[in-house]
């Protein structure tokens, strides 16, 4: 278990639980207004594990947020923090993913459901002098 310290309450975090779940948990008991908060890590030291990522002081990537929390070397230790509350920030926003129809795809890479229409192709005349006039 990895405690974090937040002012004068104390989180206690399981291995499997991400950065965003110590983020929920510190809207929900702190009353936070804003729907989304920066953490700030307060350590004399960086903490850093062979193979884990690493857990330095200062304001934590917002892209950290869906790693699990074994993912660094933060068994057994108790570490202080702070929140900053953040307006203008939705962290789960559904994208769309779907291929917009402007990027092409390959005929092979469509699927069968679609409508594959085919464009009015213009027809030339090979002998003729007004589609393709002579070059002397």
């Amino acid at each position: 278990m990895t405690t974090f310290i937040i002012g004068e309450f104390t989180i206690k975090m399981n291995p499997t639980d991400t950065m965003n779940h110590l983020k929920e948990l510190i809207i929900k008991k702190m009353n936070v207004t804003t729907e989304y908060i920066d953490l700030k890590f307060n350590l004399d030291k960086p903490i850093r594990g062979f193979g884990k990522m690493n857990l330095e002081s200062g304001i934590l990537p917002r892209t950290m947020d869906h790693f699990p929390l074994n993912r660094y070397n933060l068994e057994g230790k108790e570490i202080n923090c702070e929140f900053i509350p953040v307006d203008d920030y939705l962290p789960n926003v559904q994208r769309n993913n779907n291929v917009p129809d402007s990027v092409y795809q390959p005929p092979g890479m469509k699927t069968k459901g679609e409508n594959i229409e085919k464009k009015n192709e213009p027809t030339f005349n090979l002998n003729s002098e007004t589609d393709f006039p002579s070059l002397c």
